[in-house]
């Protein structure tokens, strides 16, 4: 499956959401990809794709996903900020 977290400020580097991810433990992170978001040059948009994990909490999460809902993540703390996250529409994204 692909996500996308469609604002992450351009500041945060592919590590670092890397690892914000693997936290998570909802998966193997197969591959993250950044684009630069056309409306605002601060942020970008991240692809990632991900192999999940058979594991009740992330069929819940991932159901909620195929649905068409998001899920808000807390990155750090010490920001009142959070990352996005939602079902990629692109259309070439595997499940």
């Amino acid at each position: 499956m692909q996500l996308c977290i469609p604002r992450v400020e351009i500041t945060y580097k592919r590590d670092y959401i890397f690892n914000v991810l693997c936290r998570l433990k909802w998966g193997h992170i197969k591959s993250i990809y950044e684009t630069r978001s056309k409306d605002n040059e601060n942020y970008k948009r991240v692809m990632v794709n991900i192999d999940w994990t058979n594991k009740k909490n992330t069929e819940d999460l991932k159901e909620l996903l195929l649905r068409g809902d998001y899920i808000n993540i807390v990155h750090d703390r010490t920001t009142p900020f959070f990352w996005r996250i939602m079902m990629s529409t692109y259309k070439g994204s595997s499940s």
